[in-house]
């Protein structure tokens, strides 16, 4: 299967983008670390005739006034809300990291998937072409036996119905190539809109799934999707104590330098230094209601969890139960193969010294079509299992188990 093909798909893409989004909210969390410097400067006009000291002067006031001014503000200490929102954005960035690797597994997924539905097709196919073949030369067989008298016209009739039918699998088989083959360019997200065509054949050895508890267990650790979900709880439970932090006051180091230009009075310096609390001691209720929000969505994640646990270990389950099941098919089907084969060679050549009637070649063709058609299903069913367990238990642990704890039998 192409290795670099899950890598142009748009969703994958997308997730990998959205990395960047929250990286970005982690930056962003974590300037309020560092100080704000602003710049400040204007310039204004004012009457010369105010009053001063609450009586009317008749000495002129300044008329022209310009500020140029840098304040500086350091937060010291912020009920740990910086603090908190840092934590959390960063356990947003991990946990999208994951998400990332999830949907990684499940367009790897998707790509063998079409990956191997193209491999049956051409398959199918190659069956179908042999059947025509077969068949068109067993037509040709009764037409002769036909000829000469040694048959009914009704068995020339039969084998040429039979060729009709093989010509219709063959198109129906040539159709699904193409058909998968544009399934596949598609998942791959290819831009290159001609179809993809692949080297690949059905595999040969069938080994047997671990044990499910094994898999699971293996599940617990490596799955993505849960352990982004662990990471989004912890995120949540971060910011709750960040929302409880606007409870406590915020003290931070303040001051400021500026240059004042007045008309009459001149142009001085100044400066002001000095530590500042600020305590809201009513706000409406905002904080509550920020501390039960973000309360409500960590239990809703929590809740969330465990739901996808009993949903991971059913899609485990599935998945382990289609591989076995697709194992025990391709061995019960080679055998119902070389039977099939057995047959249909036996009952043709008794056919050719005139002993079996046609309708049981007819009959036995269609055996040795249709279990070939079967082991190919059995067989492209086994490798969508064994992908489908790879990407639900992670495909890390997979590759990590050893042979023993796969079963260690072939087939």
């Amino acid at each position: 299967m192409p290795g670099s093909g899950p890598g142009k798909n748009p969703v994958l893409s997308a997730s990998r983008e959205k990395i960047r989004e929250l990286l970005a909210d982690y930056n962003a969390a974590r300037s309020k670390f560092f100080p704000r410097l602003v710049l400040t400067s204007y310039y204004d006009r004012v009457p010369p005739n105010r009053f001063t000291a609450g009586a009317l002067t008749n000495q002129e006031l300044f008329k022209r006034e310009g500020l140029t001014a840098v304040t500086g503000k350091q937060i010291i200490f912020d009920g740990l809300k910086t603090y908190n929102n840092t934590r959390a954005a960063r356990y947003g960035s991990e946990a999208q990291k994951e998400e990332v690797q999830r949907t990684w597994d499940e367009v790897a997924f998707a790509v063998t998937e079409a990956f191997y539905r193209l491999i049956e097709a051409k398959e199918n196919l190659k069956v179908a072409r042999e059947a025509l073949g077969q068949r068109q030369e067993f037509a040709k067989l009764t037409q002769a036996f036909f000829q000469a008298g040694k048959i009914t016209h009704l068995d020339s009739f039969r084998a040429q119905s039979q060729v009709s039918e093989a010509e219709q699998a063959v198109v129906e088989a040539d159709n699904a190539v193409r058909l998968a083959r544009e399934i596949l360019s598609r998942t791959m997200g290819l831009k290159d809109p001609a179809p993809v065509d692949i080297k690949g054949e059905l595999p040969r050895e069938f080994a047997a799934a671990a044990a499910i508890n094994t898999l699971w267990q293996e599940t617990l650790k490596t799955n993505p999707e849960l352990k982004r979900l662990s990471l989004e709880i912890e995120q949540s439970q971060t910011l709750v104590k960040a929302a409880r932090g606007s409870y406590l006051p915020e003290v931070s180091l303040q001051a400021g330098s500026d240059v004042r230009h007045r008309d009459l009075g001149g142009t001085k310096a100044e400066w002001i230094a000095g530590v500042f609390m600020e305590y809201p001691f009513f706000e409406g209720g905002l904080t509550k209601a920020q501390v039960a929000k973000a309360h409500s969505q960590s239990l809703q994640l929590l809740e969330k969890k465990r739901d996808r646990l009993n949903g991971i270990k059913v899609d485990l389950t599935t998945a382990w139960k289609d591989q076995e099941n697709a194992r025990q098919g391709v061995a019960t089907t080679r055998q119902t193969i070389a039977t099939n084969q057995e047959a249909y060679a036996s009952a043709e050549a008794l056919y050719r010294h005139g002993k079996p009637i046609g309708l049981d070649v007819f009959q036995a063709q269609v055996d040795l079509t249709s279990s070939r058609f079967t082991y190919i299903k059995y067989a492209v069913a086994y490798e969508i299992g064994r992908a489908r367990l790879k990407q639900i238990a992670g495909s890390k642990a997979v590759e990590s188990l050893p042979e023993s704890g796969r079963g260690g039998q072939k087939q």
